[in-house]
């Protein structure tokens, strides 16, 4: 377990073991923390049933069965060929729950993408989660931004899962990976303190990369020329190509923050000139509107498919230079 999440799961530990555990679980999380692993816990914990609350003895059957991925009883609603939980998943996992538990104890359903359940899907889940048959738990994992049905809400205790403090999660990745503190504290500061995606980063090598990405844009503000930035993107690798928007967003919120003389805050702390240089050519207004359009391809990555990425970023790259670079020239 994630030291960050051990306090929750003591404290949901002690609910349940109490016998005042709610049925229906459901985390808003942010990505990058391993939440999976908490839900998994809480899952092994509610099909053992030599111990009390959530704890495991890692020896029954019921464990023993769970830690191979075949316990019967433990229902999963997964995405399949990356596509929303349809209803027909729906409908399959409420005629199973309607039978006894095949191990003669409790059932759990693991839903970690809720906010891809279809509108369809949603619905028909309502009235399982609303009145479910006896021993039944759910544990619904979904992303923090995600806009959920205020009517599932309304069936489910809410926990809200963010990054750990800055200490505990430099602590930990300490632990997992060698390098320099320079590198703990950037690789942190570019992942909003996320200690997972931290440390893939760091795995990745993707600082160096991150730096050479940035040192590539100041080259195209300078010089205007579309090509050779657009070459940089990383369009054969959706992960790293959705961190180098967040490197360019990042890059305009600290400009905009060191034009308003806030010093605090910055996640590119590592290149603090560059940021200062940047920020003194263009005006508040211009930085503003170039982080916009950046948010706005990011968003657009997101919700639109079938489309050519390529031709999305050169179209935000020409906004770039014609309505931030060009047309709001520091005076």
């Amino acid at each position: 377990m994630y030291p960050w999440f051990e306090p929750l799961l003591q404290q949901l530990d002690r609910t349940f073991a109490d016998g005042h555990g709610h049925h229906a679980l459901l985390f808003k999380s942010d990505q990058g923390l391993g939440s999976e692993q908490l839900l998994q816990s809480i899952a092994a914990g509610l099909l053992c049933e030599q111990k009390s609350g959530l704890q495991t003895c890692g020896q029954c059957q019921h464990c023993q069965l769970f830690a191979s991925g075949n316990h019967p009883d433990f229902h999963q609603l997964l995405l399949q060929d990356g596509k929303n939980i349809g209803i027909d998943q729906v409908r399959e996992l409420i005629a199973a729950l309607q039978q006894y538990a095949r191990q003669d104890g409790n059932k759990v359903v693991y839903l970690p993408n809720l906010e891809l359940l279809s509108e369809a899907a949603a619905n028909a889940l309502l009235k399982t989660l609303e009145e479910p048959s006896e021993k039944t738990y759910f544990l619904l994992l979904a992303d923090l931004a995600a806009p959920l049905m205020p009517t599932i809400y309304s069936r489910c205790q809410v926990w809200t899962l963010t990054a750990p403090s800055p200490t505990l999660a430099k602590s930990w990745l300490r632990r997992q990976i060698e390098a320099t503190d320079e590198d703990l504290d950037t690789a942190l500061r570019v992942n909003y303190n996320r200690p997972l995606a931290a440390l893939n980063a760091l795995q990745k090598a993707w600082l160096p990369l991150r730096k050479q990405f940035l040192r590539q844009f100041w080259l195209f503000y300078q010089q205007r020329q579309l090509e050779p930035f657009l070459q940089q993107f990383a369009f054969k690798d959706e992960m790293l190509l959705q961190r180098q928007l967040n490197w360019l967003s990042s890059f305009f919120s600290d400009s905009l923050k060191c034009k308003l003389h806030i010093k605090q805050g910055w996640i590119n702390q590592d290149i603090a000139n560059g940021i200062e240089q940047f920020s003194q050519r263009l005006p508040q207004t211009a930085l503003l509107h170039g982080n916009q359009l950046i948010l706005q391809l990011r968003q657009d990555f997101s919700q639109i498919n079938a489309v050519n990425q390529e031709l999305m970023v050169l179209d935000c790259l020409s906004k770039l230079i014609m309505q931030v670079f060009e047309q709001n020239i520091e005076v």
